[in-house]
């Protein structure tokens, strides 16, 4: 067993901050390359801490966008593999709203769906906008550690961060070869 933790380098919330910035940036570079009823998929992985990727979650990473790969009609893909986390902009040929319940299932009952962050944008209007899981009517994610909300236990720090690395690290060590 491996501990996906045991390297990395430690990201300040600043450097985290920038990098979700250029995230948006490039989901809205990519804005003209969307076809009509295509989606843009923005694939993450839900690691907290300051620790965001090392060769462990780069791994992992590459198996969930493998998989999307295989079951999706991918029109252009775009991969970064930051310390600040790796990410994908994938251009799926497939309505926004459908892939958006896709990947709400995915996200639920694959092993590695729980780890993995998938959004799901439209273009409307010359901007990206995401399909949310409110808009859906559906509820909230749920916290990897227990059945409530996964904002609900984030905003009130129910669980540490000892803990979450735990379960990720059992997630990961159980679905991945190393």
């Amino acid at each position: 067993m491996v501990d996906v933790f045991s390297e990395g380098y430690k990201k300040t919330e600043a450097e985290i901050k920038s990098g979700k910035q250029s995230a948006l940036e490039e989901e809205n570079y990519l804005i003209d390359e969307i076809p009509e009823n295509c989606s843009l998929v923005n694939i993450t992985m839900r690691i907290p801490g300051q620790i965001k990727n090392n060769r462990y979650i780069s791994r992992t990473f590459n198996i969930v966008v493998d998989r999307f790969r295989k079951k999706y009609k991918i029109l252009k893909e775009v991969l970064w593999d930051l310390s600040t986390g790796p990410q994908a902009f994938l251009i799926i040929e497939k309505d926004p709203g459908i892939l958006k319940q896709e990947t709400i299932e995915y996200e639920a009952n694959d092993p590695l769906g729980v780890i993995s962050d998938v959004n799901v944008f439209a273009v409307e209007n010359d901007q990206v906008s995401p399909i949310t899981r409110e808009e859906l009517e559906l509820p909230d994610r749920k916290c990897i550690m227990c059945d409530k909300s996964a904002k609900e236990c984030k905003k009130n720090h129910n669980h540490s961060m000892e803990e979450m690395y735990q379960k990720i690290n059992k997630i990961i060590n159980d679905n991945v070869d190393f």
